[in-house]
């Protein structure tokens, strides 16, 4: 009987693994060529490209375990649970913690040593490219060269000094007084504010990959504020009929429109429209919408447009501010009233005109001889505002990440769009991320396909992506289960009725622990927030300068008897820490003022 049982099992195992043979296909790698793009005079060895074709988002598998940030961050989430809830958490994730080993590396030794010395190389700067998720090296002397003939345009003018304090101080001033809640203005007064900070991205689709300027305003003095007046203005943007929420939207209005075989498609782009968006103008029009209060504080806002580079502060003189959330609304804000009066004043309209922030959409009905009279008409409204023109080619036009084409029943077919700068490298499938983000990665292009592909085109993009997530390195189970959630209808989905959970840990992710502690907090109803390792783009890109002391945090300041204070902060260290040394005068001033016995 045992030996019967045996020779099933051993039939079932081979019938089993003949399966598995039978779906394992040879997937073609990525180019790694169109990966890693090197523009330094210095050669790159095999362990050194093939870490960095894993992508900039890559996250290595930490050697060893964080224990302090694990028992940060499960001390920060219990605070609300009864005291023998909170003692049980900590003795199960204090025995976890003992008991815990290093994840297996998901890079070699080669790659690790090779991504050692890239770190101590300070002559070549790491980017990721402006489009297509490629990773840059360029000689640093270079970058800095660039970026510097970029501030010697007549649009930035440099700065004596920081003006983050002022600019602070009138936010500060402006919000008190003005009609916002009590609870609003504390919540969106700035506590630790930085200077924004430019880097630039290469443009490796053109002539001597030159450089996009992009700066990071996050905590900046008046990056709150600028999201708060987001909210404010998003009801009075988007509600002409031209305009274009999303890609999916936009989908739905192709299958309403009809085209005649003598319509041309066009798309038009304005040329640099953030630094271009007229300030007065703007203005005049929130004037229109809002209360003089509200106006001071969009004004301040859209005029704080300052920035730091090695060490130094400029102006953009004219336009929003790069890396304001308020930029893209303001813009939008401004373009409709400008495409009412364009469109009103045209000797010639479109058939159908759609935009999205600065792409337009055109078709055109009254022959190709007209259509620069349009173009000259639309460049004629703002000296400011200036398009370029793009036409359909094969019946084929480009429009966000659509390809638009004709059918021979006048009506618009679609399909997903790539540039030619695509390289196809999304999040590496060894990466160092929770199986659940890994996954989000699929499910999120599956579902762009769903929503943006017709009937025709959807089996080959499906079937695109199954080969990239497999170059990619997913395999065929991750990339189905992915394809099956995404496929199933909305109201056939298992949808948990959770209860909201009483507190939320922000941990660590290591795959040898995190699920485990994660397992623990579950049962008292936490919920847990998995932040993968250092990814490669945060060990290696150094675009930005660096934010010393301008973030808060824990400090010590020694002192000649040898002990040293050791505080917190909410606010900037450097603040903190200018307020120590004002004490420490005062003090010896009225020390010195004391009189004598």
């Amino acid at each position: 009987m045992g030996e019967l049982l045996f020779r099933r099992e051993s039939e079932r195992q081979k019938k089993k693994f003949s399966r598995l043979q039978a779906t394992k296909t040879t997937t073609s790698p990525l180019d790694r060529k169109r990966l890693v793009i090197n523009l330094t005079n210095q050669d790159i060895d095999e362990a050194t490209e093939s870490v960095l074709a894993k992508g900039l988002n890559f996250a290595p598998a930490p050697r060893m375990i964080p224990y302090s940030d694990f028992i940060d961050g499960v001390e920060q989430a219990i605070r609300k649970l009864p005291g023998e809830a909170a003692e049980e958490v900590r003795s199960e994730v204090s025995m976890v913690l003992k008991r815990a080993v290093p994840p297996k590396p998901n890079i070699s030794k080669e790659e690790r040593d090779a991504l050692r010395a890239l770190k101590q190389n300070k002559t070549i700067t790491i980017l990721p490219a402006d489009k297509g998720n490629a990773t840059v090296l360029m000689e640093t002397t270079l970058y800095q060269q660039k970026i510097a003939e970029l501030l010697q345009d007549k649009a930035y003018v440099k700065l004596l000094r920081d003006p983050t304090d002022s600019i602070t101080r009138k936010t500060i001033t402006l919000l008190k007084g003005s009609a916002l809640p009590i609870e609003t203005v504390k919540n969106l007064r700035p506590q630790a504010p930085a200077p924004p900070r430019l880097y630039r991205l290469p443009k490796i689709h053109k002539h001597g990959a030159p450089l996009r300027p992009i700066v990071s305003a996050i905590g900046s003095p008046t990056y709150d504020l600028a999201r708060h007046l987001v909210g404010i203005l998003s009801p009075y943007v988007g509600l002409c009929e031209h305009h274009i929420k999303n890609s999916a939207e936009f989908v739905q209005t192709l299958s309403e429109i009809h085209v005649e075989k003598t319509d041309l498609l066009v798309s038009l782009d304005v040329v640099s429209l953030f630094t271009r968006v007229p300030l007065t103008d703007t203005l005049c029009l929130l004037e229109r919408k809002f209360e003089p209060d509200t106006v001071k504080l969009f004004h301040h806002v859209l005029t704080s447009t300052y920035f730091q580079f090695n060490g130094e502060f400029f102006e953009q003189a004219e336009g929003v501010a790069m890396g304001s959330p308020l930029s893209p609304a303001v813009a939008n804000f401004f373009m409709e009233d400008f495409e009412e009066k364009a469109l009103n004043s045209a000797p010639l309209r479109p058939k159908y005109f759609y935009r999205y922030v600065d792409d337009t959409f055109i078709v055109w009905p009254h022959g190709r001889d007209n259509l620069d009279q349009l173009l000259e008409h639309m460049n004629s409204r703002h000296p400011n505002i200036t398009f370029t023109m793009k036409l359909e080619k094969d019946g084929r036009l480009p429009f966000l990440d659509i390809l638009i084409q004709r059918k021979s029943d006048g009506t618009l077919g679609h399909s997903v769009y790539r540039k030619p700068t695509s390289t196809n490298l999304y999040l590496n499938g060894g990466s160092h991320h929770h199986p659940s983000q890994r996954s989000a990665v699929l499910t999120t292009l599956f579902h762009r396909a769903m929503s943006i592909s017709d009937q025709n085109s959807l089996p080959s993009e499906l079937a695109h992506l199954k080969k990239t997530f497999a170059q990619n390195g997913y395999n065929g189970h991750q990339i189905s289960m992915a394809l099956k959630r995404t496929s199933e209808p909305r109201d056939k989905r298992h949808i948990e009725d959770k209860e909201k959970p009483v507190a939320r840990a922000c941990l660590p992710y290591v795959s040898s622990v995190s699920g485990k502690i994660s397992r623990i907090l579950r049962r008292h109803n936490i919920e847990t927030i998995h932040k993968p390792p250092m990814k490669l783009k945060e060990q290696l890109v150094r675009a930005k300068d660096p934010a010393g002391l301008k973030i808060p945090g824990v400090y010590r300041v020694p002192c000649e008897c040898g002990e040293a204070y050791i505080g917190e902060t909410g606010r900037t260290i450097e603040t903190r820490l200018k307020e120590h040394k004002r004490h420490l005068r005062l003090e010896l001033l009225s020390f010195r003022q004391l009189p004598s016995w």
